[in-house]
Parts: C-alpha cells; sequence; structure tokens
C-alpha cells in the first residue's frame, strides 16, 4: 500500500507539473492575442480620430462658408 501511495503522489505531482505548463502556455497565448487586440484598437482609434477631425472640418466649412464646392 506504502509503494501505491509513493507512486501515486509521484503521478499527481507530474500530473500538476504539466497542467502548470500547459496553464502557462494557454495564458502566454491569450496575452500575445490581447497586446495584438489592442495594438489593432489603438491603430482604429488613430484613424477614427483622424475622420472624426475631417468631419469636423466639413461641417465648419458648411457654417463659415468656405466649403471648396464649386457653384455651377
Amino acid at each position: 500500500l506504502s509503494v501505491l501511495q509513493s507512486r501515486m503522489h509521484r503521478a499527481l505531482v507530474e500530473y500538476f507539473k504539466q497542467r502548470g505548463l500547459y496553464s502557462q502556455a494557454g495564458l502566454a497565448k491569450f496575452q500575445a492575442a490581447s497586446h495584438e487586440n489592442a495594438q489593432k484598437i489603438l491603430a482604429v482609434q488613430g484613424e477614427l480620430s483622424k475622420t472624426i477631425q475631417h468631419i469636423t472640418a466639413f461641417l465648419n466649412s458648411l457654417t463659415d462658408g468656405s466649403s471648396t464646392k464649386d457653384d455651377k
């Protein structure tokens, strides 16, 4: 019985060691994806900011009469 307990203990120690490594790998993968998504969000925010500036400039040009549209 003692030998079986010893074997079981070693097997469980190895199991939890492997499970920990697997969990760390999964976490690293998740963190990498999170970083990539954060970079994409920053890029989208930058483009959105530029678009809002263009829209604001266009709307301002309508109110101050400096539209670039040709009158025909």
